[in-house]
């Protein structure tokens, strides 16, 4: 039986890269956009980078919303800088000069974790149990109550 060889010219070893001078998209990308034509007038912007893209279109959140029976206020002002910035624990860190209410509800969560953490120790439970100690335990919570009504824009 003879043998065949079959051999393929141009085949190559590796995969070429992609041509992303190609791929054009309008950016910004916004909600607003999402399902309609650019107009003719825009036309394309070309970035080589992912880092050029974050510092040419400087993708940002800004979001108001109401919640709750009082109505209130919660708003998240985030601008995003590279990919890291969309990691939930940066989202969930105060940056200055932002309002981020959910890096402050976040703390509050954390907050009250320790304090359920605090009252399962053994100490803890034996100040609950004497009534002197159990007031100030009680006023402090009270104190820390009228700083969470204040932080949420509540009346103290």
């Amino acid at each position: 039986m003879p043998v065949v060889k079959v051999t393929r010219a141009g085949v190559r070893a590796a995969p070429r890269q992609v041509p992303t001078e190609t791929t054009a998209t309008i950016l910004p990308m916004t909600v607003d956009r999402v399902g309609q034509e650019a107009p003719e007038d825009e036309g394309p912007t070309k970035v080589s980078s992912l880092a050029e893209a974050f510092e040419q279109f400087k993708p940002s959140l800004n979001f108001k919303a109401n919640v709750g029976d009082e109505g209130t206020e919660f708003v998240a002002d985030l601008d995003f800088k590279g990919l890291k910035d969309f990691d939930p624990k940066k989202i969930g860190s105060r940056e200055p000069g932002k309002r981020n209410d959910v890096a402050d509800l976040q703390s509050q969560i954390d907050l009250l974790h320790r304090m359920r953490e605090r009252f399962t120790v053994l100490a803890v439970k034996r100040a609950w149990e004497n009534a002197d100690q159990r007031k100030e335990i009680i006023d402090a919570l009270g104190e820390f109550q009228d700083a969470l009504r204040r932080l949420s824009g509540g009346a103290a």
